[in-house]
């Protein structure tokens, strides 16, 4: 359709902690074309590894077991989930860092801790497998035999913000 616009979402030049700081108030404001935006084109002028840092440096713990009671607690870490998870699903090339895939071994870590038995902590640990033992492709067809995987369908929270 010829009448269909397109909307082009820009990010303004700022220092790289600035845009990472800006990441969960987009989030908890429902503008999640900025997170999308973001990890999309910070490779530009950023690692993965400078991203995670700024952002558990920013943001810190979250605390694993919360009252549910939709606070800022649970709102933080409902952004938090949504953008390790965004990062993961739709990114996770940038994961892909041998011999030690250092960010992904940290996402690993910061989701074990603050988000034990997460789709997070799920998918991380199943990216780290598959980038740390590569399998051809013929037996990720055949199933899942050996019980290495999980069942999740979605990584955006149940909750809603917007």
């Amino acid at each position: 359709d010829l009448d269909e616009t397109c909307e082009v979402r820009t990010i303004k030049a700022g220092t790289l902690e600035k845009l990472v700081g800006h990441l969960v108030p987009a989030f908890l404001g429902g503008d999640l074309s900025y997170i999308h935006t973001f990890l999309s084109n910070y490779r530009g002028f950023a690692t993965t590894q400078q991203v995670l840092d700024l952002l558990f440096l920013r943001y810190g713990c979250v605390l694993p077991y919360s009252d549910g009671d939709g606070g800022p607690q649970d709102q933080l870490k409902d952004a938090i989930s949504f953008i390790l998870g965004t990062f993961l699903e739709e990114y996770s090339e940038d994961f892909d860092q041998p011999p030690d895939f250092l960010p992904l071994k940290m996402l690993k870590a910061y989701a074990q801790m603050n988000m034990p038995g997460s789709v997070i902590e799920c998918q991380a640990n199943l990216l780290l497998a598959q980038l740390e033992h590569p399998e051809p492709a013929e037996t990720e067809q055949e199933g899942e035999e050996d019980g290495d995987w999980c069942i999740a369908t979605s990584i955006i929270p149940s909750r809603t913000h917007y």
